[in-house]
């Protein structure tokens, strides 16, 4: 069995240098990229189901050319797939032809479908368990019978949504606030089979790990060195982006003072360094600084934004956000008739 997961993400190729641009939206905040056939909040479960479905069913195939010792290395290779992008000590099991163990009792299961196998993902949070069936019917009598059965007591749907060959509905137990899950259901492409992953998650209620400062990440390329970094700052997340011709980048760094104490150092020094600052309207309890200036033919804007740091209040976590782009030519008068 093949899958075919519909759509894809574009490769960028950035330059190393940057280059002179007229500032259109970025690709770090742009909506231009979102789908406007999929609702956004569909997305946040769609695409990592979408990946167990396509990894698992390669497990199929591969089990069936050998057994043993290859489903075992095809098991332990998805299961390193699955840690990508997961939190440290995130922990993945397959099982071939089983059911989860600690599977809800009452999830409703597709008449006549058969059992591939399971998912069990544990971390700090909780753990998610995952079912992989298929079924020889259209994917929208399943999509149906999902719909109709997750309308029912104790379930409620959240959501449903059909775009494109995929269907899914997002679900949540009435009687219990921290469950909830969601069932894909997508066409094989080879044998006109459906296959069906549900998968749940229980949120765990156990105190936070307390807070522990990792070391500072570098910044990101090309940051430009008029833009200072306070001192005794550690980088906690960066990037940057272009599109067409213009460019920007973000970090957020974490700094064991106050935020009035971060706006005020970035107020003075991209004050020295030829910007016009602006204090803008706190944003609830946070505080925001916007800049603006021209080097070099190029407009260069920005904003700084300064928080008292959830996780630790001692520190606080600003956000410094750049971008740059050309200046647009003025007419120098009217031409002569």
């Amino acid at each position: 069995m093949a899958l075919e997961i519909e759509g894809s993400n574009p490769s960028v190729h950035p330059n190393a240098t940057r280059p002179p641009a007229a500032y259109q939206e970025s690709p770090l905040t742009s909506s231009a990229c979102r789908s406007e056939r999929t609702p956004r909040r569909f997305i946040s479960f769609l695409f990592p189901v979408l990946l167990v479905v396509a990894l698992a069913a390669g497990l199929v195939a591969s089990s069936g050319c050998g057994g043993g010792s290859s489903d075992e290395k095809a098991v332990a290779a998805i299961e390193k797939f699955l840690e990508v992008g997961q939190s440290p000590g995130t922990t993945n099991q397959i099982l071939l032809d089983k059911l989860p163990p600690g599977l809800p009792e009452g999830l409703p299961e597709y008449p006549g479908s058969k059992l591939i196998g399971s998912t069990v993902t544990t971390s700090s949070s909780g753990k998610g368990l995952g079912v992989l069936r298929e079924t020889g019917d259209p994917v929208d009598q399943v999509y149906t019978f999902y719909e109709q059965a997750f309308s029912t007591a104790p379930w409620r749907v959240q959501l449903s949504t059909f775009p494109g060959k995929v269907a899914g509905v997002q679900f949540t137990n009435i009687n219990d606030a921290g469950a909830s899950g969601a069932v894909v259901i997508q066409p094989s492409s080879d044998d006109g089979t459906s296959v069906i992953f549900l998968s749940v998650q229980s949120m765990l209620s156990s105190t936070p790990e307390p807070f522990e400062l990792e070391p500072s990440k570098p910044l990101p390329l090309g940051w430009p060195e008029q833009i200072p970094i306070y001192s005794s700052a550690t980088i906690t997340d960066t990037g940057w982006g272009q599109t067409g011709s213009s460019i920007e980048w973000q970090i957020t760094f974490l700094a064991q003072i106050t935020a009035q104490e971060v706006i005020d150092f970035y107020r003075i020094e991209l004050t020295k360094a030829g910007f016009t600052v602006n204090d803008e309207a706190p944003q609830g309890a946070t505080l925001v600084l916007s800049f603006q200036g021209a080097q070099t033919n190029e407009t260069w804007s920005g904003a700084i934004s300064v928080q008292a740091f959830a996780q630790d209040p001692t520190y606080a976590q600003a956000t410094v956000q750049l971008q740059i782009g050309v200046a647009t030519p003025q007419p120098s008068g009217t031409p002569a008739p």
